[in-house]
Parts: structure tokens; C-alpha cells; sequence
């Protein structure tokens, strides 16, 4: 198993892409912490997996951050994949400052806290691996989403700057940037009817080059990739794009 005897904490664990990359690092014999706002999404997850560790609370909350390490130890690798993007948040004019705020603490300050946390640890043992959730949103901004391209622009800088950072140190960093995923979040999908999310697929397939949507499961197991030094141990500093060709065009 490939990360037998590591310690993984995942943010945003209980459902979309970060379960389905809890689900991942479990079948490799990580030992789990697992982190979500979503109390129903967790217990679901704790019972799942029984020897996984599990913190309820917002991770752009520091008590949080300070919760999850004393219940974690000494962090292998961190996994951040907390995120929003509100439907009521579209234009700059467009956008509240109240959404631009909660977009960006969400977005960008979790992985920003998160990273202080698990980073000294990581720098005293000369050892450590984060891999943040990006967006082809944060290189290429999508028509009204102004804030949540900042925030994953912002999440790629704050990878490349851990990384550029630390590298001497033993501590890799990089985000995962994908397209089109085979659903939306969490708080975009509590808004959406049925119709709405088959009107997305089929958009989605309509734009993407490949002709579909990506998959959680094959985003999963690149994100697992890219945590294993024995095969990504000379990446770091980069944002992996999955989009489908989506960049392309």
C-alpha cells in the first residue's frame, strides 16, 4: 500500500472530490483526518471508515486547524479541497461584498491556515507533501465567477510559494486544477433542481473537447499520484491541469 503509515488529513472530506479522494488514500492504507463544515457528510464518512479521524467545524476557522493537529500528530500529507462558488456571486459589480469575503476565507484562507499549520511539523522532519484544489478557473477566469477565479488564483500562488519556499526543506506542493466535474459543489448543488444539473452535463459536454465531464474518481487518482514521491517526487510549484482539453480552446 502505497501510503501505509502516513498521516493524511483531508479538508472538505464529506462528499464531492474530497470523497472520493478520502476513499482513495483509505484502499492505500492511510491513516485518515478528515475535515468538513457538513456534521451529516462526516458521520458518513466516520462510518465508512471506522479508523478514520474525524473534526466537524469550518476550516477557515484557526480553532479548527488547531483541533484537527492535536487529533492528527505530525502531518505526512495535507489535502486541501474545501470550496464554493455561490451562485448570487457573479461580476465584480455583480458580487457582495459579503460573497467576495465568504468565497475567499473559504477558498483561500482554509488552505492558507491549514498550510501554517501542518507546515512546521513538516519542515522540522524534512518531509511533507500539500496538494491544494484549484480550477482551470484560476488561470483562465470563467465568465461571471470574479471572485471564485481570484480565490484559485490565489490558491495556485500560495502552492507556488510553499513550494518555492521549502523545496530544500523535503516539502512538495502543487494543485490540482480541473474542468467540468461530473457535479457541482456542494453549495451550488443545494440550489440546483434535477433539471438544471442535466442542463449542466450536457453543457459540459457540449465544451469539452473530450466530450464529457471528469470524473471524481480518475481526479482522485491523480491526486494520489501526485502525492507519491516515489513517481511525482521532482513536481512541485505546479498547477496540474484535468480539464479535457478545456484549456485548449
Amino acid at each position: 500500500m502505497r501510503f501505509a503509515g502516513k498521516t493524511v488529513v483531508i479538508v472538505g472530506a464529506g462528499s464531492g472530490l474530497g470523497a472520493a479522494i478520502t476513499e482513495g488514500f483509505a484502499l492505500e492504507g492511510a491513516r485518515l483526518v478528515l475535515i468538513d463544515r457538513d456534521k451529516e457528510a462526516l458521520d458518513r464518512q466516520a462510518i465508512r471508515f471506522a479508523s478514520a479521524r474525524i473534526v466537524c467545524g469550518d476550516a477557515a476557522e484557526n480553532p479548527i486547524v488547531e483541533q484537527t493537529l492535536e487529533v492528527s500528530g505530525p502531518v505526512d500529507i495535507l489535502i486541501h479541497t474545501a470550496g464554493i462558488d455561490p451562485l448570487s456571486a457573479t461580476d465584480v459589480p455583480g458580487t457582495s461584498l459579503e460573497d467576495w469575503q465568504s468565497i475567499i476565507s473559504v477558498n483561500l484562507t482554509s488552505a492558507f491556515l491549514f498550510a501554517r499549520g501542518v507546515l512546521p511539523a513538516m519542515i522540522s522532519r524534512r518531509s511533507g507533501c500539500l496538494l491544494f484544489t484549484g480550477s482551470i478557473a484560476g488561470l483562465k477566469p470563467t465568465p461571471r465567477e470574479a471572485a471564485y477565479a481570484v480565490s484559485k488564483a490565489g490558491v495556485i500562488q500560495l502552492a507556488r510559494a510553499i513550494a518555492l519556499d521549502h523545496a530544500r526543506q523535503g516539502i512538495r506542493a502543487n494543485v490540482l486544477c480541473p474542468g467540468f466535474l461530473e457535479s457541482v459543489m456542494a453549495d451550488r448543488k443545494q440550489r440546483m433542481s434535477e433539471s438544471d444539473l442535466a442542463k449542466r452535463s450536457q453543457a459540459a459536454a457540449a465544451m469539452v473537447p473530450v466530450g464529457r465531464e471528469g470524473q471524481y474518481g480518475e481526479m482522485a487518482a491523480l491526486a494520489l499520484t501526485l502525492c507519491d514521491d516515489a513517481v511525482s517526487g521532482y513536481i512541485t510549484g505546479q498547477p496540474i491541469v484535468a480539464d479535457g482539453g478545456m484549456m485548449l480552446a
